[in-house]
C-alpha cells in the first residue's frame, strides 16, 4: 500500500519531465493520481537583490519521479498542469530502477538535500558575495578553526591585509 493505494504489478517509478519552475505544482498534480511522487529537493544559497540567500529548489530542474501505470494513466498524463512528457530512452519509457528511488529517498528523508560548502585552496582567487566587503575580489589563505571561518588576503590601499570571514560569504572566481 503506497498512500493508500493499492500497487499493481503494472505500476513502476517513471522520471517525468515538467515544465520550467512548475516542479512544485505538477508533482501536486501527479500526486492526485499516482501511487507515489518524488521531487527531490537541495538547499541552496542564490544571490537575490545584490545579498545571498538560502532558498530550496529542485535537486533535478524540471524533472520528478511518479510511480504509477502509464498504459493505464498516459492520457491523464499528457493533460496534467505542469509536465510536458515523459521521458523515453531508445523509443520507450524510462523506468526508474527501485534502487536509485530508495537512495534519493534516503537522502531527502531529513528535508532538503544539503551540500557541504565547497572549499577552497590555497591562493585560490575568491570573491566576498555579501558583508562590508561585498564584491571584493581576494586571495583564500587558509581555513580557520570554529564555525566554517577562513582567512583571505585582501589588496587594500596596495597592501594585502588578512581579513577573517565565514566561508559562506565567499564563491569562486572563475579563470
Amino acid at each position: 500500500m503506497v498512500q493508500g493505494r493499492n500497487v499493481i504489478g503494472d505500476e513502476n517509478w517513471y522520471l517525468l519531465r515538467t515544465k520550467a519552475g512548475e516542479e512544485r505544482r505538477a508533482r501536486d498534480q501527479v500526486g492526485r493520481f499516482a501511487a507515489d511522487v518524488l521531487l527531490p529537493l537541495i538547499r541552496v544559497r542564490i544571490r537575490r537583490w545584490g545579498r545571498l540567500a538560502e532558498s530550496v529548489a529542485p535537486l533535478f530542474p524540471c524533472y520528478l519521479f511518479a510511480l504509477l501505470d502509464l498504459e493505464h494513466e498516459s492520457a491523464t498524463l499528457r493533460c496534467t498542469p505542469g509536465i510536458r512528457e515523459v521521458v523515453v530512452v531508445g523509443g520507450e519509457a524510462a523506468i526508474v530502477p527501485q534502487p536509485i528511488i530508495d537512495e534519493l529517498k534516503l537522502r531527502c528523508s531529513r528535508g532538503p538535500i544539503e551540500l557541504p560548502q565547497r572549499a577552497f585552496a590555497p591562493k585560490q582567487r575568491v570573491q566576498v558575495m555579501d558583508g562590508p566587503f561585498r564584491d571584493f575580489e581576494a586571495v583564500f589563505e587558509r581555513t580557520l578553526s570554529g564555525a566554517e571561518r577562513v582567512a583571505i588576503l585582501l589588496r587594500i590601499m596596495g597592501r594585502e591585509t588578512r581579513v577573517v570571514l565565514p566561508a559562506k560569504l565567499l564563491a569562486p572566481l572563475e579563470g
